[in-house]
């Protein structure tokens, strides 16, 4: 959704005081996104409702061997558990001194 449609939606409560409650009922569109587009809205204008990228987009917070690790233990036969893969690659990362996978 780009900057122009989210307007025409918030446009209904700016200008014709709509309540964002039934705002968010009529549209499908969550209360608190209403409220967030709003508050954008107040700061600079309708120009500052264009969606931006994240900043961490296509960015691993989890080491490259972590992944390896993850993806080694996860192919092999019988498959462990998820609770068994996330504690063993807490150890592998523990023991190479690097952030534990969440």
């Amino acid at each position: 959704m780009d900057a122009a449609e989210r307007w025409r939606v918030l446009r209904l409560h700016v200008e014709d005081q709509i309540p964002l409650a039934a705002l968010a009922r009529e549209t499908g569109i969550s209360a608190r996104t209403l409220q967030r587009w709003h508050q954008l809205y107040r700061a600079g204008g309708s120009t500052s409702l264009d969606p931006r990228d994240r900043k961490d987009k296509s960015v691993r917070r989890t080491s490259a061997e972590t992944v390896a690790f993850i993806e080694q233990l996860a192919l092999c036969r019988p498959r462990p558990s998820l609770a068994t893969l996330h504690r063993l690659a807490v150890t592998d990362a523990q023991a190479r001194e690097l952030p534990a996978p969440s």
